[in-house]
């Protein structure tokens, strides 16, 4: 049974998924400027295409984290308007591309660090 206690819970859930995406798309920041530090005066090859591709791949995971967040508040909201219907397959599903999400740019973060300390 669904109780009023579940549905709180899942509404904090959801919470809690907004603000982990937030965190996310602030390491996405900062990494970067910390990229745009580190760019200047590179002139090597292999530098300077991996300096495009870290690029490229902070503008889509900022995009993958505004698609995820707006899935996140229509959730929410649908929710909220409708407390009956309880967790659905979509609460998981959501639950299931966060966790990738989140996966994804801690990986990110770990490979841009990488690149960026080598001598």
């Amino acid at each position: 049974m669904y109780t009023p206690e579940k549905h709180q819970t899942l509404l904090q859930e959801c919470q809690q998924w907004h603000d982990e995406l937030d965190a996310c798309t602030a390491r996405i920041h900062v990494m970067k400027n910390e990229l745009y530090q580190f760019a200047p005066g590179k002139t090597d090859h292999d530098v300077m295409m991996g300096i495009e591709h870290f690029h490229n791949q902070f503008h889509i995971q900022l995009i993958n984290v505004h698609d995820l967040s707006h899935k996140i508040k229509y959730h929410l909201r649908e929710a909220k308007q409708h407390p009956e219907l309880g967790p659905r397959v979509e609460h998981h599903r959501i639950k299931d591309d966060l966790d990738l999400l989140l996966g994804d740019c801690k990986t990110l973060d770990e490979e841009f660090h990488a690149f960026i300390s080598k001598p």
